[in-house]
């Protein structure tokens, strides 16, 4: 009875060290995926199988404790959770790191082969399971009921004692079941908490009506671009544009139409530049480019085909009805024109101002 109670008691202590060490690399798993997630690119992807096995190792080097002549521990948790956030590439790349521990920590034997047969196993298991349309928590589930059917098979293979496989096969089951539980809450509550804190992030950054940087994301990328243009001493042109009587629109044909006319147009603008233009949503009607490494002249060419191109469209307003729209620009550039970046917003705006007062829908370039 003593004997029995210490083994039920050493058995608690490993499965909350286990647990633990689970919980700390839960939470360096979300510090490293913070900003993008495990799932975003093949480095992410590589980069989160590799913190996984090395948790798996760490597992595997604090065995649970079930009987005086048995050890389990819950390595097998690292590839599943690498299955979940990182996909295949993920878990075999944790696959691999924790058969190469598995070699170095122990002797090689047939208990080797069968380890590394589990993780082959488990990671082709879990791969079909992913690709099911099932919830996060169901894909969790079954993943771990396929890890307790191959562990409780490998066990059965290796212990002659039917009663002790059969003592081993319910301890397994249990700790599995309950520590799955654990993990899918924490794993799931730091993947659901980095997501809301991108989400915010992007929402601080980014105009939530046309999907474009919003005037504060613009001031922090203006700030950056020009102290590199004044350092590198390369181009750097602002525009400045403004809907021409956008607030006729509004009053016209109300405030809805008027957010679809800005929605649209912040896509045509987003696609009329190159892919290192910044483009932004300052305020209302006013939108702006930020062109790095560009020259005045053809800074000019580029305000010229966008307010073209605005004049041309047609703005549908519901399924029937269509607008057209005009645009006045404001254009100026560093160093060719003005010697001072920090001037470039204030020299453009002028610009714009004299475009909107002089007939609208026209280009003006400080010079």
């Amino acid at each position: 009875m003593i004997e029995s109670k210490l083994e039920v008691n050493t058995m608690y202590r490993d499965l909350i060290i286990n647990l633990a060490l689970i919980i700390s690399f839960l939470s360096i798993l979300g510090q490293v995926f913070k900003h993008k997630p495990m799932s975003f690119s093949i480095t992410n992807k590589i980069v989160g199988g590799f913190i996984a096995g090395i948790l798996g190792i760490t597992l595997m080097s604090f065995s649970i404790q079930i009987t005086d002549s048995a050890l389990m521990d819950l390595r097998t948790f690292a590839i599943i959770i690498a299955m979940i956030y990182g996909g295949l590439t993920s878990a075999v790349t944790a696959g691999i790191i924790i058969a190469i521990g598995r070699i170095f920590l122990f002797e090689i034997s047939i208990a080797t082969f069968i380890a590394l047969g589990i993780i082959i196993l488990l990671i082709t298991a879990c791969t079909f399971i992913k690709k099911s349309s099932s919830t996060v928590f169901k894909k969790f589930l079954y993943m771990n009921i396929a890890n307790i059917v191959i562990v409780d098979s490998a066990f059965l293979y290796l212990i002659d004692d039917i009663h002790l496989s059969f003592r081993i096969l319910i301890y397994y089951g249990i700790i599995s079941i309950l520590s799955g539980f654990i993990i899918y809450y924490l794993a799931n509550y730091t993947a659901q908490s980095n997501e809301n804190f991108r989400k915010l992030k992007e929402h601080a950054q980014t105009d939530f009506l046309t999907g474009l940087n919003n005037v504060r994301q613009f001031d922090t990328v203006w700030n950056i671009l020009v102290n590199d243009a004044k350092e590198k001493k390369e181009n750097l042109s602002l525009l400045l544009l403004d809907i021409d009587h956008f607030k006729n629109i509004n009053d016209t044909y109300g405030h809805g139409a008027g957010d679809i006319v800005l929605k649209e147009l912040g896509k045509m603008l987003k696609n009329s530049v190159r892919s290192s233009d910044i483009v932004s949503r300052n305020g209302g009607e006013e939108f702006s480019f930020i062109l790095p490494d560009c020259p005045n002249d053809q800074a000019l060419k580029i305000a010229e085909k966008i307010r073209r191109k605005v004049e041309e469209a047609d703005f549908f307003i519901s399924k029937t009805e269509k607008i057209n729209i005009t645009i006045s620009i404001g254009v100026a550039t560093f160093p060719g024109v003005i010697q001072n970046p920090k001037e470039l917003l204030e020299k453009a705006d002028k610009c714009l101002y004299k475009a909107k007062h002089s007939g609208r829908n026209r280009v003006i370039s400080y010079i």
